[in-house]
């Protein structure tokens, strides 16, 4: 018979009447508890997404927060930071007004305030915005450079730029950035079909209920762009009219005054205001006015001191209500709930500085301001106030998906097969172990057990029992415990009889034993 180089190990049921139930019922939890574990640890899979919050995509699995960090850390969402270069153009979660990112850099000692660590760009991961402060605004207010379409809305245009200071709290600890904003009611890039009704510019979006502040900070800031440059079209008429030099443009720089920091906004110290003016004389010929034109420098950049005097061009009492909407409204949409003054989170101030509106109305050119042309009080609008701001962009992030049925089926029985083998083998060497040691003779399989096991060449152990079956020979099994073979006992009594007669007549029969050997007695 053939012997294969591969065997096979023999097996005998153990005997404990509690074995199957407690192996049928351990199988049944361990399997529901592998399954549980393959598959919070098997049965998602990343995927890569954009969102716009990263802190909501993240929130959106809150059930792998719950299970074990070593089940699911290869599967937990993540987002990237952002990389927002010097020079690119962003707006924030309350989707008004746009922004160029001009500096960043980290503070000595991680506080607020300016230190060094330029750096190229912003990294940014949707921290809030926060410590934003307005620097300044500008008013460029301009004639004849603009295009005919410009013109066409209005003879005299502005620009408002406005210069801010934000900070947000990363990773890398306090980040310090400065911003500007540019604002045109008449860009030039717009279209003629326009006229003679509100052009709705610069702004991304308006809400009159739930953004309430945003929509009257743009009716200001229209409002005041509107009135103030046909003010400044009248005055340049006036000049011409009687042949005087005309203001060809203008710059109106505003900043707040830290001397006396003043919180009132319709306090006209609230902003000082520098202030160049070019003068067209003719023939290719250009005169300045500035403070030092009217008398002490110091005393005619103070805008009270400007507005009291009346002095040329009278342009600073509406200038000043424009710059002041500019500071408001980009408090607003950075989110600056706590900022020590502005209009647009006030309904005192608000109420005040819109109550000309209908004044004003009459006294523009064609560029229709809006979106509120009433006082505030008078026209339906939500609650003022605002919300902290994030910059809004787009985040690459990986997310888990949960795998398709077919391979989230074959992923779990596998890695369950593959516990189950481990632990029914622990559970076989730690029985095996402890039940061998105290009985040894279970090593052996029933029929080893069982079989007949010879002691000398003359006599073989006889167990107790009925016919023993043990390979291809049958032995009958003897009671009486060890006697001698058959075949021993014949050619015993042979051996005798023979020698018995051969030896009879040499040695007496006192001399002879009972199996034919010599008595040495």
């Amino acid at each position: 018979m053939h012997a294969s180089a591969f065997s096979y190990s023999l097996t005998r049921p153990y005997p404990f009447r509690w074995l199957t139930p407690v192996v049928t019922l351990g199988f049944v939890l361990f399997l529901a508890l592998f399954s549980a574990i393959n598959y919070m640890s098997n049965g998602y899979q990343l995927v890569v997404v954009q969102s716009a919050n990263p802190n909501a995509t993240v929130q959106d699995n809150p059930w792998m927060r719950h299970w074990p960090s070593f089940l699911t850390s290869k599967v937990q969402p993540t987002c990237q930071t952002v990389n927002l270069a010097l020079g690119s153009e962003w707006f924030t979660n309350q989707t008004a007004m746009t922004y160029t990112l001009t500096d960043v850099w980290q503070p000595e000692g991680g506080g607020a305030g300016a230190g060094y660590g330029v750096a190229p760009s912003l990294t940014y991961s949707s921290n809030v915005i926060e410590d934003c402060r307005v620097n300044s605004v500008e008013v460029d207010y301009a004639a004849m450079d603009r295009t005919a379409i410009q013109m066409a809305y209005s003879e005299y245009g502005a620009v408002v730029r406005t210069y801010t200071t934000c900070s947000v709290i990363g990773v890398n600890g306090t980040t310090n950035f400065n911003l500007t904003n540019e604002y045109d009611y008449v860009p030039s890039d717009l279209s003629f079909s326009g006229l003679y009704s509100f052009l709705g510019t610069n702004f991304l979006s308006r809400n009159q209920t739930r953004k309430s502040s945003l929509w009257w900070g743009e009716s200001l800031m229209s409002m005041y762009w509107s009135f103030s440059s046909a003010k400044m079209q009248t005055i340049r008429e006036n000049q011409t009219a009687y042949n005087q030099p005309a203001i060809r443009k203008g710059t109106l720089y505003f900043y707040p005054n830290d001397d006396v920091k003043i919180t009132n906004m319709t306090d006209p110290r609230f902003f000082e205001c520098n202030f160049r003016f070019v003068v067209d004389k003719g023939q290719g010929a250009y005169d300045f006015l500035m403070p030092s034109t009217y008398g002490e420098y110091s005393n005619y950049t103070s805008l009270s001191n400007l507005i009291a005097s009346q002095a040329y061009p009278n342009i600073w009492q509406e200038a000043d209500v424009l710059a002041k909407a500019a500071y408001s409204t980009v408090l607003t949409d950075l989110g600056q709930v706590d900022a020590r003054s502005n209009i647009l989170t006030d309904p005192g101030l608000l109420s005040y500085y819109t109550a000309n509106f209908s004044e004003a109305r009459h006294n523009i050119a064609n560029a229709y301001p809006g979106p509120a042309d009433q006082q505030y009080g008078t026209m339906n609008s939500g609650p003022l106030g605002t919300t902290p701001s994030v910059i809004s962009t787009k985040y690459i992030c990986q997310v888990p998906q949960r795998k398709p049925a077919g391979m989230l089926f074959w992923s779990i029985a596998v890695a369950d097969l593959v516990f189950l083998q481990a632990l029914w083998f622990i559970f076989r060497f730690g029985v095996d172990t402890l039940f061998l040691r105290r009985h040894p003779e279970r090593n052996y399989c029933e029929g080893c057990m069982e079989q007949p096991r010879t002691t000398s060449s003359m006599y073989r152990e006889v167990s107790p029992g009925p016919t023993l079956r043990c390979g291809k020979e049958d032995a009958e099994v003897e009671m009486g415990g060890l006697r001698p073979s058959a075949r021993s006992r014949e050619s015993g009594r042979s051996g005798s009889h023979l020698r018995s007669i051969s030896q009879q007549r040499l040695i007496g029969p006192e001399s002879m034993d009972i199996g034919g050997r010599r008595n040495e007695y």
